[in-house]
């Protein structure tokens, strides 16, 4: 029986009891049907969809549900390392240009069709030979030669150049070719309709925008049933809305798709008997992009970005007169580390910790950078650009529904307000706000990204190679349209390189680099904070396996996949999972001894 009786009415009447010290709740604005006989997994969330089609999202909620609808060769554990996914074993060739994957045998899709090779073959081929995919994944796409079927079970892929870690950690989601051959065009935002067909744990089945997302069990999934038999993704628009659902029975999972919770809130959620609270480290960075660069790869210039912002010494002084650890401490209490690169502390083995170029919050020092520069104050006190008078004041977009943002522009704006600089805060909404910074309309703006243990794709978002084509703001690979060839001649280097330290170096020389250029500023790597409902729950896997997290997760969703309902009985059958070892034992031969592990820190774990 469905637990959730409690109506939409009643919690938004009781949400003002619930939650403390004057915290406005509102209540989602629809929810989801559901029979009274299925186990449903409620999961709020706040994001909107920006497309099913899994070679093109973006946002937080559609990397999860690709991730539960379809699969990939190789998927990421647990722990983060490669383990089979739809590839039982694989080999690569002696010069790391050939890869031979033997597909699992008896997998199907969702519709009951057999998943081959053929399909595999089919869906790196689009990336290959259909230009717009292509395009939307160059800095992989752009290394692969040929895909080809040459059995059933027997996939190859060749390669350019050798790239063993994107090879096996790029999350590529294999998809029907019975299913999407019939599309007229494959890269369209809506070329993949509803109810989806995948391979994955859980399909796509209903949506409704800012309503729900509706995905059902995949009863013959490979490894067996889930324990629930759906998950639905409820519309919040605010978190305090959310966590007073929580509080209420009314939802089960508020976290990473809410923006994740603030110390308040975790707070009031801890004092709840049902509930548990997860605060762990997490894979996720807050920053700043400043809008510097707006120009295409032709070098056309778009946008109406400050000009003042296209000089690195203002850019750095943005940068001195920020206090990140203040930020931390006071935003976050304390649940995060200040930033300084592009990959968080998770993930030892190639983050930066900023060595000797370290930035200090130096209000004195950011004042005298300005100076030198010719920057002087006006009567108002704002500085002005030498030569044209024009007056360093920007524009600074925030999140409308993010309350930390807001708090992180209150502090900016004073700190930058002592060394001469206004900006003039404005709350958007994030589909609007994300129109203006693919646009180039902008000087200010926060960003977030969750970071996963192969650092290629992250970085690749900030190569000349992704800078659009077009200035009408739809192609939207480049993260901030950086641009730096040596940067650019490092991710290469790195991408192809066998040894683990001499990689490692390589990925920390361009986070040092872009530093040093200050087109986006890292504010903080935020951990993990969320809670669920235990009398609903358990059997969650989280990531790390060890103290990590349950929402967030990269590579695939081992949390939903796992969870069962709390109380369920043996008479309502094992799943399969529960009697596979996550860690079993698998031939991989990698030729030539290339093989990696990716460590992460022993305490603990989160896209945008």
């Amino acid at each position: 029986m469905n637990p959730h009786a409690l109506t939409r009415r009643l919690l938004a009447a009781a949400a003002a009891l619930l939650m403390s010290a004057g915290a406005l709740a509102v209540a989602a604005p629809g929810a989801a049907a559901q029979e009274e006989d299925k186990d449903t997994l409620l999961i709020a969330t706040n994001q909107e969809v920006d497309t099913f089609n899994p070679f093109k999202r973006r946002f937080v909620i559609t990397y999860e549900t690709s991730m539960m609808t379809y699969e990939t060769l190789v998927r990421i554990g647990a722990d983060y390392e490669p383990e089979p996914g739809l590839a039982t074993e694989w080999e690569e060739s002696e010069d790391g240009l050939t890869w031979t994957f033997t597909i699992r045998d008896g997998a199907t899709w969702s519709d009951g069709e057999p998943l081959t090779a053929e399909d595999v073959a089919y869906t790196y081929g689009l990336l290959i030979e259909n230009q717009a995919i292509h395009d939307w994944n160059i800095d992989f796409a752009g290394n692969l030669v040929s895909a080809e079927a040459t059995d059933e079970t027997t996939f190859v892929l060749t390669l350019a150049e050798p790239s063993p870690w994107d090879v096996l950690t790029r999350e590529v989601y294999i998809v029907p070719e019975h299913v999407w051959s019939t599309y007229a065009d494959p890269s369209a935002d809506d070329a993949n309709q509803l109810p989806l067909v995948g391979s994955g744990p859980f399909q796509v089945t209903e949506y409704e925008t800012d309503e729900f997302i509706r995905l059902e069990a995949n009863e013959s999934y490979w490894e067996g049933a889930p324990g629930f038999d759906e998950v639905v993704y409820d519309y919040y628009t605010e978190t305090d809305a959310a966590v007073a659902a929580l509080e209420a029975g009314e939802v089960d999972i508020v976290g990473n798709g809410m923006g994740g919770l603030n110390p308040a809130q975790t707070e009031a959620l801890a004092s709840q008997d049902h509930v548990t609270v997860n605060d762990v480290e997490g894979r996720r960075y807050v920053s700043l992009t400043l809008n510097y660069n707006s120009v295409t790869q032709d070098g056309t210039e778009f946008g109406d970005g400050h000009p003042a912002l296209k000089d690195p010494v203002v850019r750095q002084a943005l940068h001195m007169a920020l206090d990140k650890q203040a930020l931390v401490d006071t935003v976050l209490d304390g649940s995060g580390t200040p930033a300084v690169g592009i990959i968080p502390a998770i993930f030892e083995q190639y983050h930066w910790d900023g060595g000797d170029q370290l930035v200090e919050f130096d209000i004195d020092g950011a004042n005298a950078l300005l100076d030198e520069a010719g920057y002087v104050r006006g009567d108002d006190g704002v500085r002005t650009m030498p030569g044209t008078g024009e007056r360093l004041s920007f524009r600074f977009y925030q999140h409308a529904d993010n309350t930390a943002y807001a708090t992180i522009a209150q502090f900016a704006t004073e700190w930058w307000a002592e060394i001469g600089i206004e900006v003039v805060p404005e709350a958007i909404e994030q589909s609007a706000l994300n129109d203006l910074a693919y646009l180039g309309e902008f000087d200010i703006a926060f960003s977030g990204w969750g970071v996963g243990p192969n650092p290629t794709e992250q970085l690749g978002m900030h190569t000349c190679a992704v800078l659009p084509t077009l200035t009408d703001g739809t192609e939207r690979s480049s993260e901030n349209n950086y641009c730096n060839p040596e940067f650019d001649a490092l991710h290469e280097q790195q991408k192809v390189e066998s040894d683990p330290d001499a990689r490692a170096e390589l990925v920390k020389q361009q986070q040092a680099l872009m530093y040093a250029d200050t087109p986006v500023i890292y504010l903080y790597y935020q951990n993990v904070m969320e809670a669920y409902n235990h009398d609903r729950i358990t059997g969650m896997t989280t990531q790390p396996s060890e103290g990590g997290m349950v929402t967030g997760q990269q590579g695939f969703t081992w949390s939903y996949y796992t969870a069962q309902p709390a109380g369920a009985t043996e008479e309502s059958g094992v799943p399969v999972w529960v009697w596979i070892a996550v860690g079993a034992a698998v031939v991989v031969v990698v030729a030539g001894g290339i093989w990696f592990a990716m460590r992460r820190k022993s305490t603990a774990d989160e896209r945008e």
